[in-house]
């Protein structure tokens, strides 16, 4: 698949349900695409003003885009995805995870190197014993080139929307 078809697949992806943005710079950071999602349950006892307790799940997805992968640009997409968990996770009472996606897309080939790291990769955080949430970071090596995803632990559950 061409990358450029594919991110253009992908961004019409993330505008359903995202609040999505294109080219932008995060953190000294030029990101590709930029999606936010926000959701908020509660549960209630008679009337709706009767909150019982709610909670809020979110997840915000950097995707960019790169030419040529290496080991150095990909543990400095790291440290910025952690940069991000720092600055952008606001933990609270109702708070109860963030998810931290960080997607890179290139049609450079994958070598065992890099695939170790991504597959290595953890990185979560804790707010005040759990009770303010937690967040975790999320990652993911593409290359449409030869229709391959390479992803962490906690990417292979959101695999699903990023094939192709």
């Amino acid at each position: 698949m061409d990358l450029k078809c594919y991110i253009d697949n992908l961004y019409d992806r993330y505008c359903i349900y995202y609040n999505t943005s294109r080219k932008i710079n995060i953190l000294n950071e030029s990101i590709d695409i930029c999606a936010h999602f926000t959701d908020i349950q509660g549960r209630t006892l008679i009337t709706q003003k009767d909150v019982i307790d709610s909670f809020e799940t979110n997840e915000i997805c950097y995707v960019k885009v790169v030419d040529n992968v290496e080991l150095s640009s990909l543990i400095d997409y790291t440290e910025f995805l952690k940069k991000a968990v720092d600055t952008f996770v606001k933990p609270k009472r109702d708070h109860m995870c963030t998810y931290i996606t960080g997607v890179l897309v290139t049609n450079s080939p994958l070598d065992d190197e890099l695939i170790q790291y991504v597959k290595k990769f953890k990185y979560s955080k804790s707010y005040f014993f759990s009770l303010h949430g937690w967040s975790e970071i999320r990652l993911l090596l593409i290359n449409p080139d030869i229709e391959k995803i390479i992803t962490n632990k906690p990417g292979k559950k959101v695999i699903k929307f990023y094939k192709f």
